[in-house]
């Protein structure tokens, strides 16, 4: 299975900025890709609010992400959501979303 590199994930932040603020957010790398050296297993993004909308639409981000980036099979909810680019494992995580059931992080580790 591939793995991400830090390049990769970079590459893969500048491509999601270019669609996240029609959905009132932004986007920043965190975790293993960015804190850590060699390959990781998953990236790590994280969605912020645009100052200026009240909440970011969340729906409209992912299917922005399946259909202009190019994710594939997003499942999750609340403040966590897991994706799939190029076959590669990326949590989609909204700080600011309230919990739901499926956000039990520890369980999908």
């Amino acid at each position: 299975m591939p793995k991400w590199t830090q390049a990769g994930a970079i590459a893969l932040c500048r491509l999601v900025e270019r669609y996240a603020p029609v959905a009132g957010c932004h986007v920043a790398l965190t975790g293993g890709c960015l804190y850590k050296d060699g390959d990781r297993a998953d990236c790590d993004l994280i969605f912020y609010r645009v100052r200026q909308v009240k909440q970011i639409d969340i729906q409209k981000l992912l299917e922005l992400l399946q259909y202009r980036v190019g994710f594939d099979h997003i499942t999750g909810g609340g403040w966590r959501y897991i994706g799939y680019f190029n076959g590669m494992k990326v949590d989609l995580l909204f700080p600011e979303a309230p919990a739901s059931a499926s956000d039990d992080y520890e369980k999908s580790r």
